[in-house]
């Protein structure tokens, strides 16, 4: 069978879990649900950091996450350097980030050693901050790897959207998968 799978930008083969009363329908390639999705517990008081080395992209999704409500505070980052420094900032300040969405290829500190990074810094009593990968490469075997160790984590393919809206709307399905179930 085969769905569009918002994360990978494209129609892939599935797989079915079967869930106490639902089925959800997956991509083979990522694992992101494309059928049988619980609805978000979202709030409009999520703090979201955004780390992407293109102001255009940064723009793009802080109107992505205002506008559809998912965040009420967005904090962009020229590259994962800035974007460690933010984070631990925030955790110091006693602030409780909801999302980060990281690029995966940066100067500096790219997005997975960011990524690493970050998860270097939670503590047994900080719960684990979810992650979207922002990047235009498919969701290959080793990305698979990096995306099960970040846990909670998902990626979305920007490189096969054809035009900013229809990235927005992919970017919103994934989202509110990551921001679903209390982490």
């Amino acid at each position: 069978m085969t769905k569009f799978c918002p994360a990978c930008g494209e129609n892939v083969e599935t797989y079915t879990v079967d869930k106490p009363y639902r089925k959800e329908v997956c991509c083979i390639h990522c694992g992101m649900i494309v059928e049988g999705l619980e609805a978000p517990q979202i709030s409009a008081g999520n703090i979201v950091i955004i780390a992407d080395d293109s102001p255009m992209i940064r723009e793009m999704l802080k109107d992505v996450f205002i506008s559809g409500s998912l965040a009420g505070e967005v904090i962009g980052c020229k590259d994962g350097y800035d974007f460690i420094s933010t984070y631990v900032k925030k955790l110091k300040e006693g602030k409780t980030v909801s999302l980060v969405v990281l690029d995966v290829s940066m100067p500096i500190l790219n997005g997975v050693n960011a990524a690493i990074a970050m998860r270097a810094t939670e503590k047994d009593d900080i719960r684990a901050v979810p992650i979207l990968f922002f990047t235009a490469q498919k969701c290959d075997e080793n990305f698979q790897k990096v995306l099960d160790y970040c846990k909670p984590a998902q990626y979305v393919n920007k490189g096969v959207s054809s035009t900013p809206e229809l990235l927005a709307s992919r970017v919103t399905q994934v989202v509110k998968m990551l921001l679903r179930v209390p982490q």
